[in-house]
Order: structure tokens, then C-alpha cells, then sequence
């Protein structure tokens, strides 16, 4: 049992939601295993909170998309506490809840931001001073090693670390993670012209990244997958310019290549949203998940001409500004 003397007994964690800006499927260790892979995310100031008290418990009762009532950790249904407990926890109970600023299954994320979540409340809650970089690698291990899920590693990275972070992967697996340093003015840019409509909700990225993950041999989709990291590379030297528009321009190309190597991901709506995005302002848009829906992330060089024509198709906005700050946890 933990000793709690001195150790706050109540934490809350903030897990921000990502967008993607590039490198999609790269950063899959089907992939990078074999030819290194380049990702860039952004996060955002939308968030999974997760709130974790040892204060008087005696049964690990949780609170999820279902309520859990149990004893013995080993009995927990939810996979990634499970996991979390066995192999970052000592076995004293506790009462877990969180909640999400969007529905999870959108595209943004959540999943990992929930994991990296869990994970830094349960560290605060031990009073392990893990780094940013430590805590990603630590949820990257437990979704990828321990549940053996078909997911990459950019979203970890980018709720544990904050703001813009560019991934390089080599073939061994080692992440060389950097924060893009960007102007007030560059933010304000993206904050201003980046815009976000929902398209549906969607099954699990798991499902969806399979299908790369069984292709990792098809000469097409390295081919394409290559091609999709070097777009992003080009994105980050872009942003670094504060050149927002070239990254719109960058994203029209990613839609193609994401429309080659997993057409299953866009369905009739999803096109319907990028169709209307592109002929009302916006230079460039890309799924902001796997695919089968979620958010249509779009570049707009006119915002409220695009706002107006998602709105004549009922898409909803989900107003974003980039979070500079990962993942945090303190006292409740």
C-alpha cells in the first residue's frame, strides 16, 4: 500500500487532443522499422481530463465510457487501466473518472491522450517526477507492447510534449523528438485559418491503421508512405516560415496520398466535407484521424466563407487554438 504521507491524495491530469499536420502512417513500427518514419502533430487546447483519489478507497471504482466497481485490479474491463495498473501501479485502490471535451472516436486522439492521462495521474499520484518525452514512450509501450494494438506514436508524443512536435523514427525505434519553435504571429495564423469540422463519429484507429499494418510489404504503400513523410518535413520548414498557406497547399497532396493507400477512410460524407471545404476559401484539408470519420481538418485563406458553406451542410466547428503546454497533473 502507498504511504500517502506527503503525497497528494487527489490529482487531476489535462491530456490535450492533437491535429495532425503530417506524416500519418509513419510513424507505424511496421513502417519505421523498416524505412524510419517522420510525423508532425499540433495540440490543442481540447482536452481529456482525468481526476484520481486514493483518498479512502478500498475498491478500484472507475468511471469511463462505463461505470467499474472492483477489487482486484486483474478484474478491471477497461484495457488501458488494466494494463496501466499492472505494470505502473502498486495495487492500492483508487476511484478514477474523466471526461472529454469531444466525444472520443473522433479523430483527435483521445485514446492516447486518455493513455497519457492515466498514466501521468498515476505517476503524480506516486509523486515520479517523468518527463514529457519519458511518459510518451511509457504510453507508447503500453498501447503498442502490452495491448498490442495496430496504432503509431505521434499522438503520445504530441499530448505528453505540447504545442508542434515533429517526430524522426529510425529503424531501430528511436524517437528523436523536436518542438517546433513558432512566431506569436504563426500561431495566431493557425489559430485564425485552421479549422476543424466533424464528419461522424468512427470505429477505433486500431481498426482502421490494420490495413496499413497488412500492406507494410506492398512496394505501392511504402512508396507512398515515403512520400507522405517528406510532405511533412516540407510542412514543418513551412510553418517554420510562418507560411500557413504552403501548408494548406501540402495537405491537398495528403489527401490524395491518403486516398490511395486507405480509400475505406473516406466515405461519402467525408468527401461531401472536403469537396465544400475546397470550394469555399480553403487551400488545402485533411482527415484529422484513420479514417471512417471524425474531423476534416481544413486550411482556409477566407475562414467565414468556409464556415458559412460548412454550416449550409450542417458540419459542425469545434473552435481550436494550439496548446503550447502537454500533459499536466497536479491536486484536484
Amino acid at each position: 500500500m502507498l504511504d500517502h504521507a506527503g503525497v497528494d491524495q487527489v490529482v487531476v491530469a489535462h491530456a490535450p487532443l492533437r491535429i495532425p499536420l503530417g506524416g500519418g502512417g509513419t510513424d507505424l513500427p511496421s513502417h519505421y522499422r523498416r524505412h524510419g518514419g517522420f510525423a508532425v502533430s499540433a495540440a490543442i487546447d481540447r482536452h481529456v481530463h482525468v481526476l484520481l483519489s486514493t483518498a479512502f478507497a478500498r475498491r478500484f471504482r472507475l468511471k469511463h465510457l462505463e461505470w467499474e466497481d472492483v477489487e482486484d485490479p486483474a478484474d478491471i474491463k477497461h484495457p488501458i487501466l488494466r494494463a496501466a495498473v499492472a505494470h505502473h501501479w502498486d495495487g492500492t485502490p483508487f476511484e478514477l473518472a474523466s471526461v472529454g471535451d469531444v466525444p472520443p472516436g473522433t479523430g483527435l486522439g483521445s485514446s492516447s491522450a486518455y493513455t497519457v492521462g492515466v498514466l501521468r495521474a498515476l505517476a503524480t499520484a506516486h509523486g515520479e517526477d517523468l518527463s514529457a518525452e519519458d511518459l510518451a514512450a511509457r504510453a507508447c509501450r503500453l498501447e503498442i507492447e502490452h495491448l498490442e494494438q495496430s496504432v503509431g506514436i505521434r499522438d503520445q508524443y504530441a499530448t505528453a510534449i505540447g504545442g508542434v512536435t515533429a517526430l524522426s523514427i529510425d529503424e531501430d525505434g528511436v524517437v528523436d523528438v523536436r518542438r517546433v519553435e513558432l512566431s506569436e504571429d504563426t500561431l495566431a495564423a493557425m489559430r485564425d485559418r485552421m479549422l476543424l469540422f466533424f464528419a461522424g463519429e468512427r470505429s477505433s484507429a486500431s481498426n482502421v491503421l490494420s490495413t496499413l499494418v497488412e500492406r507494410r510489404d506492398d512496394p505501392a504503400t511504402t512508396r507512398n508512405l515515403i512520400r507522405t513523410a517528406k510532405l511533412a518535413r516540407e510542412g514543418v520548414a513551412a510553418l517554420e516560415h510562418g507560411a500557413v498557406d504552403a501548408l494548406g497547399a501540402l495537405m491537398d497532396e495528403q489527401w490524395a496520398l491518403k486516398l490511395e493507400r486507405t480509400p475505406d477512410a473516406i466515405n461519402d460524407r467525408i468527401a461531401e466535407l472536403h469537396s465544400t471545404a475546397l470550394g469555399a476559401g480553403a487551400s488545402g484539408a485533411v482527415l484529422a484521424g484513420a479514417g471512417g470519420g471524425g474531423f476534416l481538418l481544413a486550411v482556409s485563406d477566407d475562414p467565414e466563407r468556409t464556415r458559412a458553406a460548412m454550416r449550409s451542410i450542417d458540419a459542425a466547428e469545434l473552435p481550436f487554438a494550439i496548446e503550447l503546454r502537454g500533459c499536466t497533473a497536479g491536486p484536484a
